[in-house]
């Protein structure tokens, strides 16, 4: 597409209004005397479906977000907000908007909400505990092919470790205390196989 001199109403730009007098090729001579001076130009391949009038160059631009929400022309999303004058998207998921400013949610938050429960950080332990397993798994299997030689301290506090955890899930009772806040501290020789 090429370029198109696009003569609009100059009064109604100014409402944001695009009327199209003409589109031309070319420019047209003397455009005060054949337009009566009424119109305003517009060089480009199409014109913006919003714009905003610019008084000091007589012509227009595609209007912005807020310029279209000052006009009625568009709507906030349900995550947008006007803040000094600009329009800002947030996460309703992880932000919330506290005296008119986006802010991260606490898990205070999460916990009213109801998106963190016992029962979510109960489950989040459990997986962990399957993969802490799944590297004690591995560490007896090398203990019992004579891979590593273990100590009865060691043995003490693998078995330590592991009851920890088995006991971990029932014993978790209050949700306002991250559940990871209470993992069993992991074995050096246990996280070589995790």
């Amino acid at each position: 597409m090429s370029k198109k001199y696009i003569y609009i109403s100059r009064e109604q730009a100014k409402k944001g209004v695009s009327c199209v007098f003409m589109v031309s090729d070319t420019p047209v001579q003397n455009m005060a005397e054949y337009f009566e001076g009424k119109a305003c130009l517009y060089e480009g391949e199409d014109l913006p479906h919003f714009i905003t009038y610019l008084p000091e160059l007589d012509t227009i631009r595609e209007a912005t977000e807020e310029e279209k929400l000052e006009r009625n022309q568009r709507k906030l999303a349900k995550n947008e907000l006007l803040i000094d004058g600009k329009i800002v998207a947030y996460d309703p998921y992880s932000q919330k908007i506290v005296d008119g400013a986006i802010m991260e949610k606490t898990r205070e938050d999460y916990i009213q909400e109801g998106l963190i429960t016992l029962e979510t950080e109960k489950e989040k332990a459990r997986m962990e505990r399957e993969k802490i397993f799944n590297a004690l798994d591995l560490y007896d299997k090398a203990v019992l092919r004579g891979d590593i030689e273990e100590s009865p301290e060691g043995k003490t506090a693998r078995d330590t470790f592991r009851q920890a955890w088995l006991e971990l899930p029932n014993n978790y009772t209050d949700i306002n205390t991250p559940i990871e806040e209470l993992y069993p501290t992991l074995l050096a020789i246990i996280a070589y196989f995790a």
